[in-house]
């Protein structure tokens, strides 16, 4: 019975020790405002000899203006993003745009969601008109919506 009270005690003031202290704020050298995606590839398979395209990505401000190549986070805050994936002639037998791996650069610290891994439908058609769309969380919570389109030349 004695063993049991001093383990109550050392719990109890280990807890009091934990609730008094609390958790240690983020370093804010390691927290990014950045939701951006600065690239996306889409690839045919994962083998060695995967082939690969580089999307290209147009960023909108919250009223849906074209951002041109030099512009500020704050220009793009509550905007949106586009990355099109455009598969030439030549390419065409090698791509299935309704079956395609996607990889992306972002800061960190940012979440994308719905994730990325396995394989994805980006062909836009009659059936899937906005391609695959994507949320880019930073890592103080901002959200932005990329859209994901694949389409044949």
């Amino acid at each position: 019975m004695k063993f049991i009270k001093s383990n109550i005690i050392v719990l109890f003031i280990s807890l009091m020790a934990f609730g008094l202290t609390g958790c240690k704020d983020a370093d804010q050298n390691f927290v990014h405002t950045d939701n951006f995606v600065h690239a996306m590839v889409c690839e045919n398979t994962r083998q060695n000899d995967a082939k690969s395209i580089t999307g290209t990505i147009y960023e909108y401000d919250k009223h849906g203006s074209l951002l041109g190549d030099e512009f500020t986070a704050e220009d793009a805050e509550g905007g949106s993003g586009v990355v099109v994936f455009v598969v030439t002639a030549e390419d065409k037998k090698d791509f299935d745009l309704t079956d395609v791996y996607l990889r992306a650069t972002l800061k960190f610290d940012a979440m994308v969601s719905p994730t990325l891994s396995g394989r994805h439908n980006i062909l836009v058609d009659e059936e899937h008109p906005d391609g695959k769309v994507i949320a880019i969380t930073s890592g103080i919570g901002t959200v932005r919506k990329y859209r994901i389109m694949g389409i044949y030349e």
